[in-house]
């Protein structure tokens, strides 16, 4: 599907390029699509292989991508009803709270909880390990 979606597009690009009467324009219109069709493909290889980082990144420069679509454009106003902006930022915040955290965010939110808490010796130990994380990289 990523080949597929990725020729779709440079079809798109270069007849936006050449300036092809109305079937350009007629196409254009579905390159949110597109754009959103080839970031969930790449998005799922890098889940399939657990790579949690870049597939975040894939979606947000899809995102970016559709974004500054619209703004090229001057559609602000379907930017705000897009469908596929809405898909993309929803499975971009179920990523972020299924992903597994690093030893980092793991340490900060422990921080964080024992700050909370008042617990400022466990608090203390969470600081110190984040400190020596921060020396071993």
């Amino acid at each position: 599907m990523n080949r597929d979606t990725e020729r779709n597009l440079q079809v798109f690009n270069s007849w936006k390029i050449c300036g092809v009467g109305g079937t350009g324009v007629v196409l254009l219109q579905f390159k949110p699509q597109l754009v959103m069709m080839m970031t969930r493909a790449k998005g799922a290889l890098a889940l399939q292989h657990d790579h949690y980082t870049e597939a975040m990144e894939i979606i947000d420069n899809g995102l970016e991508a559709i974004r500054a679509f619209y703004r090229e454009h001057s559609r602000h106003d379907l930017m705000e009803q897009s469908l596929e902006i809405q898909s993309l930022e929803t499975w971009l915040q179920e990523i972020q709270s299924k992903r597994p955290l690093s030893e980092r965010e793991r340490l900060e939110n422990a921080l964080d909880e024992a700050v909370r808490r008042e617990d400022y010796e466990k608090a203390a130990q969470f600081r110190d390990a984040l400190r020596n994380l921060k020396t071993r990289q």
